[in-house]
């Protein structure tokens, strides 16, 4: 793994000797005051961090990562819990301060995509009030979040939940159920899942 510092000693950066040595990827740390905690790692592969002033990720322990893109271009977090495994290229990006946690134990399939803003303003005319504002995204521990799912600004996903194929998640949901559809909703409760 690269590390590539623009203000060598300005950051926080806690990987390990043998991490930065056995496994494949690039973080990108610009500007100062930023924290890149990276634990021991189950495998990992083509992942690439980019934070840039102010921009703390923090990567547990016993994690399976395959192709993440994770990428702070303002100040905020992005956690991902212990022994979460990516099953193929992910995206988690932050364009506007927020958090981005990720419990413990979850699967997350391919081509998932993470986005604390919708980049762009929408405003009322009359108001000029935001109608897309920045927020948190928040997963619970063992959550499995299904191929090419969008998880967007508002995001609350309960524990032991499944998240559909395809969704676009935007709102809050309860534990233990499966969320399905474009916009999201529950189509199952009281379930759980297994590897």
């Amino acid at each position: 793994m690269n590390i590539i510092e623009q203000f060598p000693g300005e950051n926080e950066i806690l990987i390990a000797e043998d991490v930065l040595r056995d496994f494949p990827g690039n973080v990108v740390v610009n500007g100062k005051g930023n924290r890149v905690v990276f634990g021991r790692p189950f495998t990992c592969s083509d992942i690439y961090i980019e934070v840039n002033g102010g921009g703390t990720v923090e990567v547990g322990s016993r994690c399976l990562l395959s192709g993440q893109h994770i990428r702070l271009f303002v100040p905020g977090r992005i956690t991902l819990g212990d022994g979460c495994a990516f099953n193929g290229t992910s995206h988690l990006h932050m364009h506007e301060s927020a958090t981005i946690q990720l419990g413990r134990d979850c699967l997350i399939a391919g081509n998932t995509s993470f986005s604390s803003s919708h980049v762009h303003k929408i405003l009322d005319l009359d108001t000029g009030e935001r109608l897309n504002p920045a927020d948190d995204i928040i997963v619970g521990d063992h959550v499995w979040v299904s191929a090419d799912a969008t998880l967007w600004p508002g995001a609350k996903v309960g524990n032991d939940s499944v998240v559909g194929k395809g969704s676009y998640v935007s709102k809050e949901f309860p534990a233990n159920c499966i969320i399905a559809g474009t916009p999201a909703r529950v189509v199952r409760e009281r379930i759980t899942w297994a590897f």
